[in-house]
């Protein structure tokens, strides 16, 4: 048996059903709000355990040959602390597929078989049993990289000429190389010898090693052990790039998620908020559409306590149902987000998971949020006096009085039904504010997320504006490509101006991209600080390096510093003379002269930056096939890249985050639009009898509808007021995170359309929303609401 206050709310959850169902919903939006804190870690776990399951390796060290023997490799894997090693053969060369040529990296395994490190696991085939065979990496179909299934062929190109096909035997992948697919090119992994045989080299290059203890002091002991012995066993051995060591918690990726999170916990925090506050304004209006009610259960002998309980049991039982579809939705909202999120930044995917720490805080907002929202209505209950109670016919017999009422009244250009919406906006202005607040964080989210994104797309485009020209050319083999094919590529009708250029990476407080340029280049600086190198320094490949902002302001390096790079052949010492205020690699970047890199790495030549007469890519594709067509009637063996295509991926990535972003802020429109049905329902309800009356003395239900339509637009239109600063303030504050995450500036743009948008959107979604309240306007029929209690 349950006792009389549990069935009074339980008829009370039945007496006024939509108002219920949308008390329930809004409470049911905060919960799956929640369970976006659930996401990050959530999306950290997973692939922390894709981590351990594909054994990433700890550190990879990078030789230009290790010919090992067996007893080499097993002196290696004795050294303390070593868990795995195995060798692999990386390259980057060119497929065809059609009558089309991309580049593409192939990462070699030595028996597929027996893998200890960076594991390759299919999805879909099998793994290479032979030579001839390869995967293709499972994200190379997502990200439009190379679209092969099982069973296609692929011809791959080797630098000394020659093509050799393949079958591609299965679909899947390796978490570390795999992240690196959107960004680059094509992964395929096939044998050790098959890459050897493609690329002509000699032995492995890479040497991936697993480590037992994580810490930096051991994994750094451990490298330094494993290269000391290298070393002995291979005389004079070189390096082809710099070492890679991943620390303990990191995976690919796992940087850019972490300048990611800030967008999450802001969305979260506004849903919730929002959330609040609708629950705290349903619930008063509860209490107050029954204040003659509560009266007279104090005329029977009700204390305040009692009565305070009943409110608590119903807002209780709407906390329950609200949570439990708040659950129900979230689990899959969270699922599809974190899915996005596994894909975009760590290059994989993963099944369902179920937070259960997410369980208990869905809980305890809920329940507990729930329960302090409706306190003021609570202590509101009890607080009601007999004569209150029973003098109360919900109207207010101060409206006219106050300034807001005052201001009300004076729009006479407005028509009369219109004029009545307006005043009953007013006359109830704390409700109103308290309906409109949500409506003005879900325009203010939205607008801020708009800002955040033309921001972005503006910095990227203009990144993309100064980098490397509009193709990349570099040698494919046999001669290498000096400073003397410049005019050839110029000769070019579609190019305007060629350069070579050089990358490069080194180790100075953490791994930066280094740019090998000519003192003049396609590239455009924004010198904040010194100058960029001289055409003199450029010529003598002098020691000099212009750092990017964000570089500079981490390592605290200034003008006029002398500091040390470790490069893939030993340290290399350099003045630093400028600071770039530019973005590109995000300000982390370094600037060299052209020589300066090619010398420490020991090249003979480069590669080239070319600069189209129009960055069309009609335009862009001819140039292409012209220098192709001159370089090869010359000797040249190239490989080229154009730009404009990277770009559009880029644009494209952008666009599906922000996408996802935006649509997380889906529960915070829906908090908002929920609080307004809501809120013009009670309001309804609460003017029952108000609108008997109107209707016994001639109003038709068109004055009616026009009467409740103009107070929910004139609420909603206060809402979209309040999102506009809200808007402005947001956005500032996503991209102040954003700006200390990558120790960089934007310059930030809140552009004027958003606004207009926004207040489009706002007035549909109003007109909308108001649709089941106006439709129980139209449909009262006056005896009912004369007698309505």
């Amino acid at each position: 048996m349950i006792s009389a206050h549990s069935r009074r709310a339980v008829r009370e959850l039945t007496r006024r059903r939509a108002r219920s169902v949308l008390s329930v919903l809004t409470i049911a939006s905060a919960v799956a709000g929640i369970w976006l804190f659930s996401i990050p870690g959530s999306v950290d776990a997973s692939l922390q355990a894709r981590t351990n399951a594909d054994a990433m390796h700890t550190a990879r060290i990078a030789p230009t040959a290790a010919d090992l023997t067996e007893a080499q490799l097993a002196e290696l894997r004795g050294v303390d602390n070593v868990a795995a090693l195995d060798v692999r053969t990386l390259g980057r060369t060119l497929m065809r597929i059609g009558d089309r040529t991309q580049g593409v990296v192939l990462v070699g395994v030595e028996d597929f078989s027996e893998q200890a490190v960076n594991i390759v696991s299919v999805e879909e085939g099998a793994l290479p049993t032979g030579t001839g065979q390869v995967v293709t990496d499972r994200e190379n179909a997502r990200t439009g990289r190379y679209p092969g299934v099982v069973g296609d062929s692929v011809e791959l190109a080797s630098p000394s000429g020659g093509w050799s096909t393949y079958r591609v035997v299965g679909r899947g992948g390796t978490l570390r190389y795999s992240i690196e697919v959107a960004d680059d090119v094509p992964f395929l992994y096939l044998s050790n010898t098959d890459v050897q045989r493609i690329m002509g080299y000699p032995a492995p290059n890479s040497i991936d090693v697993l480590a037992s203890d994580l810490s930096p002091a051991a994994v750094e002991g451990m490298v330094d052990e494993v290269r000391t012995r290298l070393g002995q066993q291979v005389p004079n051995i070189a390096y082809w790039d710099v070492l890679e060591v991943w620390e303990k918690g990191a995976w690919p990726g796992s940087d850019d998620f972490d300048n990611f999170l800030v967008v999450f916990y802001v969305i979260a925090a506004v849903a919730l908020v929002s959330a609040l506050v609708l629950i705290f304004t349903t619930m008063n209006t509860i209490v107050r559409e029954q204040t003659r009610e509560i009266g007279i259960m104090k005329a029977i002998g009700g204390t305040p306590r009692r009565i305070s309980l009943g409110y608590l049991r119903l807002a209780l039982s709407l906390g329950v149902l609200g949570t439990i579809l708040g659950t129900i939705i979230g689990i899959p909202l969270s699922n599809a987000v974190m899915g996005f999120m596994i894909r975009e930044f760590g290059g994989t995917s993963v099944g369902w998971r179920v937070s259960w720490i997410a369980v208990g805080i869905s809980l305890v907002v809920g329940l507990a949020g729930t329960v302090l929202a409706a306190g003021p209505a609570l202590r509101r209950a009890g607080r009601v006096t007999v004569r209150t109670a029973i003098d109360d016919h919900g109207v207010v017999g101060t409206f006219g009085l106050g300034t807001l009422d005052q201001i009300a009244s004076r729009p006479t250009f407005l028509a009369r039904r219109s004029q009545l919406g307006l005043r009953n906006a007013a006359r109830r202005p704390g409700r109103s504010l308290a309906t409109a607040i949500p409506i003005g964080l879900a325009v203010g989210t939205m607008l801020a997320f708009g800002a955040v994104l033309v921001t972005a797309v503006n910095e990227d485009e203009n990144s993309f504006d100064l980098e490397g020209g509009d193709i990349t050319v570099w040698n494919q083999g046999g001669r290498g490509l000096g400073g003397e094919v410049a005019a050839l590529m110029e000769s070019v009708p579609e190019v305007e101006f060629a350069h070579q250029m050089i990358y490069s990476v080194v180790e100075f407080d953490g791994e930066h991209n280094v740019w090998g340029l000519p003192a003049v280049s396609t590239y455009r600086p924004e010198v904040v600080a010194g100058r960029w190198f001289s055409e003199e320094e450029a010529d003598a490949g002098a020691p000099v390096v212009v750092m990017g902002d964000a570089a500079a302001t981490v390592s605290g390096t200034r003008v006029g510093d002398a500091i040390t790079v470790e490069t893939r052949r030993g340290p290399v010492d350099l003045e630093v003379v400028g600071i770039d205020g530019q973005l590109v690699n995000n300000g982390t970047g370094m600037f060299l002269p052209f020589r300066t890199v090619l010398d420490y790495e020991g090249w003979t030549t480069g590669n080239y930056w070319v600069r189209t007469t129009s960055p069309d890519p009609e335009t862009v594709i001819a140039a292409a096939d012209g220098i192709h067509r001159v370089m090869r009637q010359s000797g040249y063996d190239i490989g080229s890249n154009l730009r404009y295509l990277d770009r559009r991926a880029n644009e494209a990535q952008n666009r599906l985050i922000v996408a996802v972003v935006m649509g997380m802020g889906l529960p915070i429109v829906a908090i908002g639009m929920i609080g307004l049905v809501s809120a013009m329902t009670s309001n309804v309800v609460d003017r029952t009898r108000e609108i008997g009356i109107l209707r016994s003395i001639g109003a038709r239900r068109r004055d009616l509808r026009a009467m409740f339509r103009a107070e929910g637009l004139v609420i909603a239109l206060v809402g979209w007021l309040i999102g506009i600063p809200v808007g402005y303030l947001l956005g500032r504050l996503i991209i102040w995170v954003v700006e200390n995450q990558f120790n960089t500036g934007f310059t930030f743009t809140y552009p004027l359309w958003p606004i207009l948008v926004a207040l489009v959107v706002t007035v549909v979604v109003t007109l909308t929303a108001l649709r089941l309240p106006l439709r129980r306007v139209i449909r009262m029929h006056p005896g009912e609401a004369l007698r309505y209690e």
